[in-house]
């Protein structure tokens, strides 16, 4: 059934929807997520970026915690099925990570605006990025329905959690504890890339709380160069780290908890010192 539903999907495909649903499913992915939550994190809303980072990053493990536990297929190389952009297809299939993250970020951002304008970008965004990754080949119906449930749901549930807990630092190391038994099971390397980059995060909140408090005061020309350099350094980072560390999935939680870590608390503490 989930197949021919896969089927009739891509009987539409043609060059423009190939770009197109490749591009809407770009919105989804990681390099583009971080992206604008360093941009609102840096230099918009700080506290704003906080939560929307916290809500993807529980999302994060919580749907990579999920797929450990199904270790269901995708649908990749069933007859009929043509796969585009399979590089982004990671792990297991259910369920979906590009619509649970993007339903937790989209989401997110709505919940916390309370606009009718953002509810309405949210909605269209996380449907339009669940069909691209049928489109694509790369998920069943299912996979796309559950993760867009399960990333709302993230989002809510985080911020009411962020709202009610005064001591934020409390609320992150609570949640991190909380995933700490999946490891029992859970052994993917998209989950324990989860795990570090949690763990990073919740580092990088205690160096920035205790010792930065940076504001984001500052020009529109001194926002623009510290969002571009911050991104550049993830970016040095990222490639660099990968090149210099071995293969094996602990050096990948050390890597992404390290980028993390640098992101939430270090590049702040720079910019703050030398005023850009």
């Amino acid at each position: 059934m989930e197949l021919e539903i896969l089927r009739h999907i891509q009987s539409i495909a043609n060059p423009f929807f190939d770009f197109l649903f490749q591009l809407i499913t770009m919105c989804g992915e990681q390099i583009v997520l971080i992206s604008i939550i360093s941009i609102i994190y840096w230099a918009l809303d700080k506290k704003f970026g906080e939560y929307i980072a916290y809500s993807v990053l529980t999302s994060v493990l919580l749907n990579n915690a999920v797929k450990d536990i199904f270790k269901m297929k995708r649908p990749i190389g069933e007859e009929g099925i043509r796969t585009l952009r399979e590089k982004t297809a990671t792990g297991y299939s259910f369920p979906s990570g590009h619509t649970q993250s993007s339903a937790s970020f989209y989401g997110a951002m709505a919940i916390y605006l309370k606009k009718k304008a953002m509810y309405i970008i949210a909605t269209i965004m996380i449907i339009l990025i669940g069909f691209s990754r049928l489109y694509l080949g790369v998920h069943y119906p299912k996979d796309v329905i559950v993760g867009g449930i399960l990333g709302v749901l993230t989002s809510l549930i985080c911020y009411k959690l962020y709202n009610r807990f005064e001591n934020k630092m409390l609320l992150y190391v609570i949640t991190f504890i909380v995933f700490i038994p999946a490891l029992t099971f859970a052994h993917s390397a998209d989950f324990i890339k989860g795990m570090g980059t949690y763990l990073g995060f919740v580092i990088g909140m205690y160096i920035e709380k205790k010792y930065v408090n940076f504001s984001i005061e500052g020009s529109t020309t001194v926002k623009v160069i510290r969002v571009l350099l911050g991104i550049l350094i993830l970016l040095v980072l990222q490639v660099g780290l990968k090149a210099i560390f071995p293969s094996e999935t602990i050096f990948s939680f050390i890597r992404y908890a390290l980028i993390s870590f640098v992101g939430i608390g270090i590049y702040p503490m720079i910019f703050k010192k030398f005023k850009f």
